[in-house]
């Protein structure tokens, strides 16, 4: 969990800030926000841009000296958004971000942007469809408040681009894993009743089906392993 107790964890940490500063970094940046929200609510920008817009905005906004780093090459016009992919990588954050970011915006991989965080059976049926969303939440962008109490809006944001890049990449085995979560979607009504009488066994299968991305073994393998803990017979074969 990046925020608790008032302290930040996670691959993001250097590009946190505290909780307490959200706000006010929130009121400095809200105007902008606004105008992007509004700009891709009326189809003058795509979800993609909008993405790399609110990257830069705050990516600036916190790192005061080199945000981005230019890899050899002169700093692009930040409007085009494809040739500054490619040749910029941005400071702080893992490369998957910015790599699931290009593939998204050249449409090579099927992410889509919604304003709300989706429940974890939404996560599986789109993921047992092929394409995985990214959220952006404008009620906590925008007052500086933190998603569901865990990452504030811009590193949710991050966080499910990472996510996108763990079902796309092509070594984790994407049409396994599209596989996998087509099954765990059929499946589903078999397990219902204990996922209403085990709240040990349903954190875990929220989180296999909607915040684990991995090659399908290992998948599998985990699956295999909260069914055993819960004492819920299966075959040993893979669901893949």
């Amino acid at each position: 969990m990046p925020h608790e107790n008032g302290r930040i964890y996670g691959s993001f940490k250097k590009i946190c800030i505290p909780e307490l500063e959200l706000t006010k970094e929130a009121e400095v940046i809200a105007p902008n926000l606004n105008l992007l929200k509004l700009d891709w609510e009326v189809g003058r920008i795509s979800a993609s841009q909008l993405v790399f817009q609110i990257i830069l905005l705050y990516l600036e906004r916190r790192v005061k000296r080199h945000p981005f780093l230019r890899m050899g090459h002169a700093l692009p016009n930040r409007s085009e958004s494809k040739e500054f992919l490619e040749v910029v990588r941005f400071y702080g954050m893992p490369d998957t971000v910015r790599y699931a970011l290009w593939k998204w915006h050249i449409g090579e991989w099927d992410i889509r942007l919604i304003n709300y965080n989706p429940s974890s059976l939404e996560m599986l049926e789109s993921q047992s469809l092929g394409y995985r969303y990214s959220t952006i939440s404008w009620e906590d962008a925008i007052n500086g408040s933190l998603v569901e109490g865990k990452r504030d809006a811009f590193e949710h944001l991050l966080h499910d681009l990472a996510h996108a890049y763990m079902f796309f990449r092509e070594d984790y085995d994407f049409e396994g894993q599209k596989q996998f979560f087509q099954n765990m979607w059929s499946d589903y009504p078999k397990y219902e009743s204990v996922l209403e009488t085990d709240p040990i066994f349903r954190t875990k299968f929220d989180y296999c089906i909607s915040d684990m991305n991995s090659h399908p073994a290992h998948l599998s393998a985990y699956w295999n392993a909260i069914r055993r803990e819960a004492g819920i017979p299966f075959q040993t074969q893979s669901p893949v």
